[in-house]
């Protein structure tokens, strides 16, 4: 056979019509088997890989294969089990890294590793799978399958994400590196509504095969391009026309110390930890600088009690500058009996004897990382949270601006705090920056740390703020309000890096609307699939 023929031959095969005619004639377990590589693979879109094409075919593939399902004896059953495999291996391999944190912490947390590394994508794909049944229980024909497809799996990630799991990690519209073209998009709608359109456009490719003219299936994947295309156009202008500019009088250190969990929690942890942030803190041109920044649980003790830093510190800053720090701290409650914070201190050292200006307890807690669900079962089975030093933290009443610092009003947000959408203090003072820090040790050389800062630079973009990030052996640095990084630490770097606050940017229709262009976007998806369905079935 020769060239031509063979290629004419590939793709003959390779048509629509024919792969998805393959993979509806297959069998159910060899369906199962391909329904888990296509979610491996699909996870490749995820930071720090970001090859979005990987999720195109997963997303087309999974369709086709549902397909099948809405023809199935059990049709709800049959889509559920069938979106829930493909959601298990794409949603795992996103979060396998949280499984670190419960080896790193050792004793009886250990066992429970591998549970977490293969139980927390199942979890999560349970809401992926709910939304395949109602799916298959619509039994949609023709491309109009496309658009509820998306309307149902963005629902199954806002239940993951919101109320159930608080935890709305690796959206599909994080596939996009934040601060490139079409994540300026998020400054208009945010991340949920360009994950919205992420996963219409991703599987518009779905309709070229199936039920409809060959204009109808054509036109989702017409229109996706135009769209696509556009996001692009839009936010390469929007980016061209900016460049980062920054405060002139405030200069923030920016202290990182490379040393892991075991070594801070073994015996003589915290003498260690002190003295090498004390050490670099104090290191040449100290002077200069109006803030020092140390990330979340940077020493292993109660900061605010801790007489020896304190006064090594006051030695130390002596041109007036502010700490701002991570630390827990404690409020007694009655005799002998506390309550637990993780918090941020703000310690100006203006005067001979340092000075609180401001604390802000964090508010959202990660669940077994900070706060045990159902603590009193679990805690007679021995099971804490992971946290070292306290047996589990409360969270705060409320988010703030710290606005008394001697730097521009800022929203500090510790941890996975800065993965919501939307969160802001209840202040009608704007913030003019937000200050992220984290403690990013107990994932070590995972995909973790990396998804989290893409996630903290989406932050930037919706809010139209800078942000200054600090984690103890995550990613550090400078985030300008469209998302940028003029300055990135790497997460093992040793030693401190002295930067400028950037301006914040103009109020982004997102911060303005709170999400409104996205919620008028999604449901007039729904009426639209509504009308397009109703019309259909008046017609049969």
């Amino acid at each position: 056979m020769r060239f031509g023929e063979k290629l004419n031959h590939f793709s003959t095969r390779m048509r629509p019509d024919r792969m998805r005619d393959y993979l509806l004639a297959l069998s159910p377990r060899m369906a199962w088997l391909i329904l888990l590589g296509l979610g491996l693979f699909s996870g490749l879109s995820n930071a720090p890989i970001h090859f979005f094409p990987a999720l195109i075919v997963g997303l087309t593939g999974l369709i086709w294969l549902l397909d099948a399902s809405v023809d199935a004896e059990k049709p709800m059953r049959s889509a559920f089990w069938r979106t829930f495999l493909f959601a298990w291996a794409y949603l795992g391999v996103g979060v396998f890294w949280v499984a670190f944190a419960f080896w790193n912490r050792g004793g009886v947390f250990v066992f429970f590793g591998p549970f977490v590394a293969l139980g927390g994508g199942a979890f999560l794909a349970v809401f992926w799978g709910a939304a395949g049944a109602i799916y298959a229980r619509l039994k949609l024909r023709g491309p109009v399958r496309i658009l509820a497809f998306a309307i149902l799996i963005l629902a199954a990630e806002a239940a993951k994400g919101l109320p159930f799991t608080q935890f709305p990690w690796n959206l599909p519209a994080h596939v996009f590196p934040a601060g490139g073209a079409v994540s300026q998009s998020a400054a208009w709608f945010g991340a949920w509504g360009l994950s919205f359109l992420v996963l219409a456009i991703f599987s518009s490719p779905a309709a070229l095969a199936g039920p409809g003219t060959e204009p109808q299936r054509r036109l989702p994947l017409l229109a996706s391009l135009l769209v696509l295309a556009a996001l692009f156009a839009s936010g390469a202008q929007r980016l061209s026309q900016t460049e980062t500019s920054f405060h002139d009088d405030t200069v923030i250190r920016l202290v990182s110390v490379d040393i892991d969990q075991q070594t801070k929690w073994a015996p003589g942890g915290d003498e260690l930890a002190r003295s090498r942030y004390l050490e670099l803190t104090a290191s040449e041109g100290v002077e200069n600088v109006t803030h020092v920044v140390w990330p979340e649980g940077a020493l292993p003790l109660f900061l605010i009690e801790d007489s020896e830093a304190i006064s090594a510190l006051t030695e130390i800053l002596t041109q007036g500058q502010t700490l701002l720090a991570g630390t827990p701290r404690r409020e007694l409650i009655e005799r002998n009996h506390y309550r637990y914070y993780n918090s941020l201190v703000a310690i100006a050292f203006t005067e001979a004897r340092p000075r609180v200006l401001g604390l802000y307890d964090k508010v959202y807690l990660v669940p077994f990382g900070e706060a045990v669900p159902f603590s009193s079962v679990l805690s007679s089975l021995g099971i804490r949270s992971l946290q070292e030093l306290v047996a589990g933290y409360s969270p705060g009443a409320e988010l703030v601006t710290l606005d008394n610092t001697g730097a521009p009003p800022f929203l500090p947000l510790i941890c996975y705090e800065v993965v919501f959408s939307g969160l802001r203090a209840n202040s009608e003072t704007r913030p003019q920056w937000i200050l992220n820090i984290s403690n990013d040790a107990w994932f070590r050389p995972t995909a973790g740390p990396v998804q989290h800062l893409n996630i903290a630079r989406y932050r930037a973009i919706e809010t139209g703020l800078p942000v200054i990030r600090s984690a103890s052996r995550g990613y550090s640095g400078v985030i300008d309000s469209y998302g940028r990084m003029p300055v990135s630490v790497d997460r093992r770097y040793e030693g401190i890096t002295d930067v400028r606050l950037p301006l914040s940017g103009p109020v982004t229709l997102y911060t303005i609307t709170s999400g409104l262009f996205f919620w008028l976007t999604y449901i007039l998806s729904i009426c639209l699939v509504a009308v397009i369905v109703m019309n259909s079935r008046v017609r049969k």
